[in-house]
């Protein structure tokens, strides 16, 4: 079981570290395709986009298959696709292959998150998933930070051929450690607009959407606000980048033990009530770099503390549809993602760097407003409303 779990975080790792690098490698791709860095920030949204649209979709389209069938599919598409974009002659290209990536993704993630919570005892779920999620939290540690130097020392290729090669090697070891051959029942798409349309799931999906795209208005030009708002010096970004991780790495260890200790309502209100402070505070205080880098690690710590509960939440108001839930999560993670990084562009150039804290606090505060009324909706759920 621990070494199917390592193996699930190890798949997470590298599908985070795929889809978030790009943020740190904007430069020198847009030198190799002669283009705008804007123009390559696409890639982002790209790949965000086509997730969020692909994972509830596979739900429905591969329901019979086995969980592990479908997670070992996913990762053939992604080490394809990270091998595209690593040979890719022109930005047009680089975006069909973060399509792919993003459709293999779109299996990788929901199944590594349903193949958790199968693998240990209810009591235990929390646990599992923080454990899994985890290496999306050290793909933020380790992964963008390294992806970031190495993309500047070594070329950004290097980095998508290694990103295919942890996809591809992923598949002989769940092969061989992740014991589970379940499936669910066929789902019709009569049930997941079903599901749509129960309101704690809704409210909560969609607090999950404006949490994760107030966060991006922000990160996703981190590099600029940090070293614009903040005065840090452009060689530190990479190190606030792996503080950034570090803090990341507390708030899922701490998500995952409080979770299966006490009511995960009162977690996620913690997470979401106290990043909206962050960016009230990020907007507000005076250009330090101490402050940026305090306010940053503060950041990681209630962004990561957010997800294992949530995760279980869901699981709790639709039992019988783990994969379907978890999947409509992942994809409002990657449509906040979207959402976030377009509205951070647009932001950027309408009004500065100085106005991606005060967007990101707006969207922040309409995740609580979502989150108010999936606890209302909820109704004899137990610890979710």
């Amino acid at each position: 079981m621990r070494a199917g779990l390592v193996v699930l975080a190890i798949a997470y790792f590298a599908l985070g570290t795929g889809s978030l690098a790009v943020v740190g490698l904007l430069e020198p791709m847009a030198v190799t395709f002669g283009t705008a860095t804007a123009d390559v920030a696409q890639l982002v949204s790209v790949f965000a986009l086509t997730f969020a649209v692909a994972a509830p979709g596979f739900q429905v389209l591969f329901s019979a298959w086995s969980r592990r069938a479908l997670l070992l599919l996913g990762l053939a598409v992604t080490g394809a696709g990270a091998l595209g974009a690593a040979f890719a002659p022109t930005l047009g290209w680089a975006i069909v292959a973060r399509v792919v990536m993003a459709l293999g993704g779109a299996a990788v993630g929901p199944m590594a998150s349903a193949l958790a919570a199968h693998l240990v005892p209810p009591r235990e779920q929390v646990r599992a998933l923080s454990f899994v999620f985890g290496g999306l939290i050290f793909a933020t540690v380790l992964g963008v930070p390294i992806a970031t130097w190495a993309g500047h020392a070594l070329g950004w290729q290097g980095v998508f051929v290694t990103l295919a090669l942890i996809s591809l090697s992923c598949i002989p070891a769940a092969l061989r450690f992740v014991d589970d051959h379940g499936a669910g029942d066929p789902i019709r798409v009569s049930a997941l607009l079903g599901v749509l349309r129960d309101a704690p799931t809704a409210w909560s999906v969609l607090t999950t959407l404006l949490q994760i795209g107030g966060q991006f208005v922000t990160y996703t030009l981190i590099a600029l606000v940090l070293t614009e708002r903040y005065a840090l010096a452009p060689q530190f970004v990479s190190v606030a980048l792996l503080v950034f991780g570090i803090s990341g790495v507390s708030g899922n260890w701490l998500g995952g033990r409080w979770g299966d200790r006490g009511s995960p309502l009162r977690i996620v209100w913690l997470a979401v009530a106290g990043l909206t402070l962050v960016f009230i505070a990020m907007a507000l205080v005076p250009h330090s770099p101490v402050a940026g880098l305090v306010l940053f690690a503060a950041w990681g710590v209630l962004a990561m503390l957010f997800q294992a509960p949530q995760q279980k939440r869901l699981l709790q108001f639709a039992p019988g549809m783990g994969g379907l839930v978890l999947a409509l999560n992942s994809s409002a993670t990657y449509l906040g993602v979207s959402i976030g990084s377009f509205s951070s562009t647009h932001a950027w150039r309408a009004w500065g760097t100085s106005s991606l804290p005060v967007v990101s606090a707006v969207f922040l505060a309409g995740a609580a407003l979502s989150l108010l009324f999936s606890q209302r909706a909820t109704k004899g759920v137990p610890d979710a409303g």
